[in-house]
């Protein structure tokens, strides 16, 4: 993305790398894609386009079927049961017809709040807020009243089934680096560009570009190919775009992280990083009701882990601006909140692994946790992400910027449950959701 400049504004410029990010397209069809992102046939992640954008958006409103009227309220409290849920989509399964967009979109939940195993009826549940959905402009499924993303069962499926192996992962996660071909690339680039100036500003730029060129995605603990694994790195394509200053926040109080930058610091590399802070999970008495903690989602300029290293002030700075306009993005940028939603479905699938809790609900699921029989379509993999060039007048600076996001639901059940006694007194109250269906509230 380059844009013209006039001969006076060459002595103030500044060239910014840009890593920018991947998803890949999956789901039951093509309802999955979209999020910001297109993939070529070769796997280069690209910005949708406008027209694509727009087109998508029409596409979901005359592919959504009516809303339920017993869905379509916003209710504090909807219940899902794994075990009716099981059964129903069983039935639709051997009926060869495709699953309805009840069930696609979890029964219209925006979270979960509670996990309640009732062993008498071999049963778990899934206790949170739900609201009937639409589509919005550029084809993001959101609640019909607050707006917000809808949990989706395909992101809910494969939660449940990474979470639910006998070794699962520590973590999820994506991430963009140049390889070491690249680093030793631009490491000649610099010998030959030992001052960087108005004459050698464009050749130095396209040098740049030409080394870094397609930059490998890495995504681990999650099939590449899921949509889960394209919330991840779109979540992540996002937020490098905004942070460049390639596409507005839309948020008056979350400028660019280019615009935060001092033009005498030479050699910034800032890395970006989104990760899930988990508040306590909480139990009653007997362990049969969990309530589960909120999630936050962390900006943070260095990857989960490393403290040391030198502190980009700019890039902390607007890593906590992000982090405090997180809601505000969710609004712009639907796609946060569907990070953050699958975070919370990360957080859920871990508990229930780890406390073995269909186990002692005696719950079996005969389809959801079988690939076999209810296999998720693959959908176009990315593979690398084509490095740009953002034109700024504040001086000679080289930024590469990289990082990902990871989630790590284990670690965080490992020290963060409770014991509280409140929540005997709430299980009564909880379980008189009225339900004939595989939902009730």
């Amino acid at each position: 993305m380059k844009s013209p400049l006039s001969p006076l504004a060459v002595p103030n410029l500044v060239v910014f790398i840009v890593c920018l990010g991947a998803v890949s397209a999956l789901g039951f069809d093509d309802r999955s894609a979209g999020n910001g992102i297109d993939i070529e046939p070769q796997g280069r992640v690209i910005t949708l386009t406008k027209e694509k954008s727009d087109v998508f958006g029409q596409m979901m409103e005359h592919l959504l079927e009516p809303v339920p009227e017993s869905l379509d309220r916003r209710v504090t409290r909807r219940t899902i049961s794994l075990k009716k849920l099981d059964a129903q989509v069983r039935h639709i399964v051997e009926q060869f017809e495709p699953l309805p967009d009840s069930i696609r979109y979890f029964g219209g939940l925006t979270s979960i709040d509670y996990i309640i195993l009732v062993p008498e009826e071999n049963d778990v549940l899934l206790i949170g807020p739900g609201e009937g959905w639409r589509a919005d402009a550029a084809g993001n499924v959101v609640g019909a009243h607050t707006g917000l993303p809808i949990l989706v069962f395909e992101d809910f499926l494969t939660a449940l089934r990474v979470w639910n192996q006998p070794m699962p992962p520590r973590t999820v996660s994506c991430v963009f680096e140049p390889t070491p071909e690249t680093h030793a690339g631009l490491a000649r680039l610099h010998r030959q560009f030992t001052n960087i100036n108005a004459d050698n500003a464009d050749a130095y730029a396209a040098g740049i570009e030409e080394i870094y060129g397609d930059v490998p995605i890495t995504i681990t603990g999650v099939a590449e190919a899921s949509r889960y694994a394209r919330i991840l790195v779109a979540a992540d394509f996002k937020m490098k775009q905004i942070a460049l200053g390639l596409e507005a926040s839309g948020i008056r109080n979350l400028p660019s992280y280019v615009s935060l930058i001092s033009a005498n610091r030479p050699g910034i590399t800032p890395e970006f990083w989104l990760t899930a802070e988990y508040a306590p999970t909480a139990h009653d008495s007997r362990k049969l009701t969990w309530r589960l903690g909120d999630v936050r989602v962390r900006t943070s300029p260095r990857q989960p882990g490393h403290t040391g290293g030198h502190t980009d002030r700019a890039a902390l700075t607007w890593s906590r601006n992000m982090e405090g306009n997180y809601d505000a993005l969710v609004k712009s940028h639907p796609v946060f909140g569907e990070l953050r939603n699958n975070m919370k479905l990360a957080l859920a699938a871990a508990l229930i692994h780890q406390e073995r809790l269909l186990q002692k609900a005696n719950c079996t699921l005969t389809i959801l946790l079988n690939e076999a029989d209810l296999k998720l379509l693959d959908y176009p993999i990315p593979k690398s992400v084509r490095y740009e060039s953002v034109r700024s007048r504040s001086g000679f600076l080289t930024i590469v910027a990289c990082g990902g996001v990871e989630v790590n639901p284990l670690g965080t059940l490992r020290n963060n449950l409770r014991l509280d006694s409140r929540i005997d007194s709430e299980r009564t109250r909880l379980l008189q959701a009225e339900s004939g269906e595989w939902w009730g509230q």
